[in-house]
């Protein structure tokens, strides 16, 4: 399926890392950073990744990446940090949305979430997983009455059933991130 509009990559990073202890965007996995392994896995199919800080500011992204701050991160969620990166963009663009403390998506898992068509969420074993596929404009006015995965819900998103078990990983402590990590 062709998305039916731009499809744009979000990577959410905006959150202060507190049980990480160091800001997880930054974590290194071969010799780059988490948010540029994001941003490289997204680029494959994406014409453009958005990138939403907060607690950290980071190195300098070059274009087709660009960085926007959610100033407010600290009293707000992913899902504000998520509207914030779709206030911008046209109400046909398809996005693929990521938060950074998951494993970076690989090509042929991101193939079967675009051609799903949007809104679309991959799942592992039935447990939602990331990351989720969305259109801009219908997701905007779902996020107003919650979560995303409300949104998704009442948007009725078609679930993707995959066999790569890091869709459903959080890689929030150190001992997931090494666990994880052993892994790859």
């Amino acid at each position: 399926m062709t998305p039916a509009g731009p499809l744009i990559g979000v990577v959410l990073a905006a959150g202060g890392s507190t049980r990480m202890g160091q800001p997880k965007a930054l974590l290194q996995l071969s010799g780059r950073s988490l948010l540029e392994a994001h941003c490289t896995a997204l680029l494959y199919r994406c014409e453009r990744v958005i990138v939403v800080s907060g607690a950290y500011e980071f190195p300098q992204l070059r274009p087709p990446i660009t960085v926007l701050q959610n100033h407010s991160w600290a009293t707000t969620g992913s899902a504000e940090s998520l509207a914030l990166a779709l206030e911008g963009l046209p109400p046909s663009a398809e996005v693929v949305v990521t938060p950074v403390d998951v494993p970076p998506v690989p090509n042929l898992v991101l193939d079967r979430l675009v051609e799903s068509g949007a809104p679309a969420v991959l799942t592992h074993r039935g447990a939602w997983g990331h990351p989720v596929l969305i259109q801009a404009g219908p997701t905007r006015e779902a996020l107003r009455s919650g979560h995303l995965r409300q949104a998704l819900q009442s948007l009725g998103a078609t679930l993707v059933e995959t066999d790569w078990a890091d869709t459903t990983l959080n890689l929030n402590t150190p001992e997931q991130w090494a666990a994880w990590r052993d892994t790859c």
